[in-house]
């Protein structure tokens, strides 16, 4: 097998693990109710309003955005892109079906609880986004979306124009009703420094 063939293989399984990862910390996230992303709480905040499949919503949310991304921005694209759509939402909704049936959210009750569980929740949410995202393996819908849109105006910093597309979906949770969380808030401010922190730190590695 070719060295290229094998690095391929490598970062696919690098980044299926990374988008499962993504899914299981969301839903120790959602367990704790802090809050989540800003993608995921507009994702959850309409699922609970309509009563609708988180994972099934995601999937479909992701194909609409996924059309302009093909249309104008196919080098976003990869396996990985197709892991996020359909993974990350699935995955999330397993682990909820696990830990419903282990009854965890009788264990929150507990604030120092809750604190003591969201650390290490967020930590292990923030690296495994930083594994799919430095993998090169192709980029979420949501996240493509916001590269392209930056592209068209230049006039705006990225990282200003991230927090008002991270903003807009706080916004549309909170139509639907959401429970705004501080780490909603936190990650919309401070998620992509800290994915950009961590891929520079620990991720390079795994590329080589």
């Amino acid at each position: 097998m070719k060295k290229s063939t094998k690095k391929q293989i490598k970062l696919t399984i690098i980044t299926l693990i990374g988008v499962i990862l993504m899914g299981f910390s969301l839903t120790i996230l959602k367990y704790v109710n802090f809050g989540t992303d800003p993608f995921s709480y507009m994702n959850l905040s309409i699922v609970d309003k309509m009563g609708w499949s988180f994972g099934t919503w995601q999937v479909i949310l992701n194909i609409v955005l996924f059309i302009p991304v093909i249309i104008w921005g196919r080098k976003e694209i990869g396996i990985g892109t197709i892991f996020n759509m359909v993974l990350v939402g699935y995955s999330a909704e397993f682990f909820m079906w696990i830990f419903d049936s282990i009854k965890l959210a009788s264990y929150m009750d507990n604030m120092v609880v809750r604190c003591l569980v969201m650390v290490p929740a967020l930590a292990l949410f923030i690296f495994s986004a930083a594994t799919y995202m430095s993998a090169g393996m192709g980029t979420a819908p949501w996240d493509a979306l916001i590269f392209l849109i930056s592209k068209k105006i230049t006039f705006i910093k990225f990282k200003w124009l991230r927090l008002m597309w991270d903003f807009t979906a706080i916004a549309v949770g909170l139509i639907f009703g959401g429970k705004l969380g501080v780490v909603t808030v936190l990650m919309a401010i401070f998620l992509g420094q800290a994915v950009t922190f961590v891929s520079e730190k620990f991720m390079k590695k795994l590329k080589n």
